[in-house]
């Protein structure tokens, strides 16, 4: 094992498409309705990718509001809008958002085949997303975020803001994971550690990582000083010995 593939990062929820005016096909979510416009508390007109970004979760396509605090307004007025928004994103998915006083209260969308994809109620906090033939595939209330195996239908993880489980194939409880401000750790399901690795901030990592195997034994171990690998990394096999060490400056 390289001991600089120790810290991969090991998963991400949302990947940020950008607000990049090229890449938002002139604010598709508005498409059709160019008498109406984002604005935020200040009452300054904000960019429709602010608002709403399509974004992977597991394997499926998620229609996912950014911030709640925007309000939809007519452009001459600056009224807030109060109806339905419906439009085609990539001429594939027909998309249903509902307002009252410019405040999103449902979003929706569907299939190709006209089977519901995604329903988020934002008065409830719940929302789920379904698969092309109508499976669940990922719920969510105020609480936590779950997400199934499109083959069992077992679920595959179970998240919050605090902790996140992951499971087998067979719905057994494989691994967990938590962070706090500078750590994230993870343990395998008996709640023996996994991995530990500092989290970045301002562009740097700073702090030990360590892994371990199955059977509790320390299987490698390092430092980060000024978000570079530094000092002595050594890795060690299931039984205890030495198998590398590294010596950085």
């Amino acid at each position: 094992m390289n001991l600089n593939r120790l810290y991969i990062i090991l998963f991400a929820l949302v990947v940020c498409t950008g607000c990049n005016r090229n890449n938002e096909r002139v604010h598709f979510f508005l498409d059709g309705y160019p008498e109406l416009f984002f604005v935020n508390n200040d009452g300054n007109p904000v960019p429709t990718s602010f608002f709403v970004q399509h974004i992977n979760q597991n394997g499926m396509s998620v229609y996912q509001v950014q911030d709640t605090s925007l309000t939809l307004v007519y452009r001459k007025s600056r009224e807030p809008y109060t109806g339905f928004i419906r439009i085609y994103h990539w001429d594939i998915y027909n998309i249903e958002g509902i307002f009252e006083e410019g405040k999103v209260k449902r979003l929706r969308y569907w299939h190709p085949n006209r089977q519901l994809a995604m329903d988020a109620d934002f008065t409830t906090g719940v929302g789920n997303v379904w698969t092309f033939s109508g499976q669940l595939s990922v719920s969510w209330d105020r609480e936590e975020v779950q997400t199934r195996n499109h083959l069992t239908g077992k679920i595959k993880s179970i998240s919050n803001d605090s902790i996140s489980y992951y499971f087998d194939f067979e719905g057994e409880l494989d691994y967990y994971t938590t962070r706090n401000d500078s750590v994230y750790y993870q343990y395998y399901g008996d709640g023996s550690p996994r991995f530990q690795l500092p989290i970045w901030h301002n562009g740097t990592r700073e702090g030990i990582v360590k892994r371990w195997h199955s059977n509790g034994q320390l299987q490698a171990v390092g430092q980060y000083l000024n978000g570079v690998e530094s000092g002595t990394w050594i890795e060690y096999d299931s039984l205890g010995n030495e198998v590398e060490r590294i010596e950085y400056d």
